[in-house]
């Protein structure tokens, strides 16, 4: 009699791997849980009051009124795009950051965040799904959900694109976006039903819009966009199909109204830049450096959370064998993104950039790495594909081996930290852990605390030279706090937020 770990057992078992990974889900869904509830304590600070002030001054004189709230919006985005930056879309989000209607609805950042990466990941994975394997339902929401996990979990600086509105917005949403023109791309391939006609042109109006939305966010994530939509001309051109070509246009024209505005100039006119010949190698160097120190044990436990939806992805006959010739590109190509994305901060700051910037550099690799991993599990279904397979069934063995294995996997991606190059932004702990860690010390809370004294200081009409003190070292919590005002005059726009004569920082006992 066969004994029930024998091969086949649950690699061949479609319900046992659908079970599988509904329990997977559940356990990610628990896992994030601490991470929203920190996010309950989380409050505006730095850039955040700036941006917000024509905004909060509505609220505070009208409440919730959409559409004078989005009047303000529009004209804090103009102002920021004469006198600052060119972001002209995303001069405009930060302008709507939630803490405008009160300090205590500032913790929605982390839900907008965890929205939108995971939307965007489900839009390409549905997009590739459906293309390669329609049939197989689930697999684009585990497939995101996990993404978006490792994403939340191993973000080398959490607090500055998890908890922090102003330095998430400002990258994120369009990360997100440039994923879905990819999603958009991946319907538009040739040799697929929609590629021509109504459908398509709807398409790609649609990834165009994507693009002149991109074109109003930061400049290293237009870069992005224009590297992937580079590469993606290069793979329609050989099927003499040329879809990208309007995506690459609006982006081009983003770009232009973005660098263009007479904010730019004088955002430019204080950076240090390097010289060109310094950037490409400083730039080469600290990607090598950061590719190396990414490829670590939650990258391993992503990539096998992943190989079994993925394996079955790259079976399919919508795929030539010839799209695996070459396992090296995508590798190749991961580096050249990241190497891009690290030379523009290199060029024009000299330096790798903030730790915001450096997320996205990060997410990036990750998904890239996630697409080499696919593309070299091709290559082995198509060179040896009876021994990987039997390697498989023997790795996973029975169903309780295997839900052991993805349990050990799910929590070593909520327990172990992100690395990067940047001197102090690595991480003792995953998102996850830190929170909890943090929530139990207490820290978050005092946190809240203290900044919900401050704003009632400022927030009281009959103080119009209010006087405020710095925070504690016991009122900084690792993923929530990203800086305080220093003792003097105030320089963080409190006095204009707030409609004060003055603010003054207190020197601390």
């Amino acid at each position: 009699m066969k004994h029930p770990s024998t091969a086949g057992s649950f690699w061949q078992d479609a319900a046992a791997r659908r079970r599988l990974r509904r329990g997977v889900c559940l356990a990610i869904l628990v896992l994030l849980v601490p991470a929203f509830v920190v996010a309950v304590f989380a409050r505006p600070s730095a850039d955040d009051f700036i941006y917000a002030r024509y905004t909060h001054a509505v609220v505070q004189q009208s409440g919730a009124d959409w559409p004078e709230i989005l009047r303000a919006a529009l004209e804090a985005d103009g102002n920021f795009y004469n006198t600052w930056q060119g972001l002209y879309v995303s001069g405009f989000l930060l302008a709507l950051q939630p803490a405008i209607f009160g300090g205590q609805w500032y913790g929605l950042t982390f839900l907008f965040v965890a929205a939108m990466l995971f939307l965007s990941s489900l839009a390409l994975a549905q997009a590739v799904v459906h293309r390669l394997a329609p049939d197989a339902k689930g697999v684009p929401l585990f497939c995101a959900l996990v993404l978006t996990f490792a994403w939340i979990e191993g973000m080398p600086n959490q607090v500055e694109s998890l908890y922090w509105y102003n330095g998430a917005i400002n990258y994120l949403p369009f990360f997100a976006l440039a994923l879905g023109v990819v999603a958009l791309l991946v319907g538009l391939l040739p040799g697929e039903g929609l590629r021509r006609g109504k459908a398509g042109f709807l398409r790609t109006v649609l990834a165009c819009v994507f693009c002149l939305l991109i074109g109003g966010g930061h400049h290293v994530v237009i870069l992005l966009t224009l590297m992937l939509l580079v590469f993606a001309l290069v793979w329609f051109g050989r099927k003499k199909s040329f879809w990208p070509v309007a995506p690459l246009i609006a982006t081009l024209a983003g770009l232009y109204l973005n660098m263009s505005s007479p904010g730019t100039a004088v955002r430019m006119s204080g950076f240090s830049s390097a010289s060109l010949p310094e950037a490409v190698v400083k730039s080469a160097v600290l990607a090598g450096l950061s590719v190396i120190r990414w490829l670590d044990l939650p990258l391993v436990c992503l990539l096998l959370l992943l190989t079994p939806a993925l394996w079955r992805l790259v079976q399919s006959a919508a795929l030539p064998d010839s799209a695996f010739r070459y396992p090296w590109i995508p590798a190749a190509a991961t580096f050249v993104l990241v190497w891009g994305m690290i030379w523009l901060p290199s060029y024009t700051m000299g330096g790798i950039g903030p730790g915001r910037l450096i997320n996205v550099v990060w997410m990036t690799f990750v998904l890239g790495i996630v697409v080499t991993w696919a593309v070299f599990l091709g290559w082995l279904s198509r060179s040896c594909r009876k021994p990987v397979e039997t390697m498989l069934e023997k790795l996973t063995g029975s169903r309780r081996r295997a839900a052991t294995l993805a349990a050990a996997l799910v929590l070593c991606l909520a327990c172990i930290g992100g690395h990067t190059v940047k001197e102090g932004l690595d991480n003792r702990f995953a998102t996850s852990l830190e929170a909890v860690w943090e929530l139990a010390n207490g820290t978050p809370q005092a946190y809240a605390a203290a900044m919900d004294e401050r704003e009632a200081i400022l927030s009281d009409p009959a103080n119009t030279d209010a006087v405020i003190r710095p925070l504690t070292e016991e009122e900084r919590p690792g993923l929530l706090f990203f800086t305080d005002v220093s003792p003097g005059p105030d320089n963080w726009g409190l006095t204009e937020y707030y409609g004060k004569n003055s603010v003054y920082i207190a020197q601390p006992q």
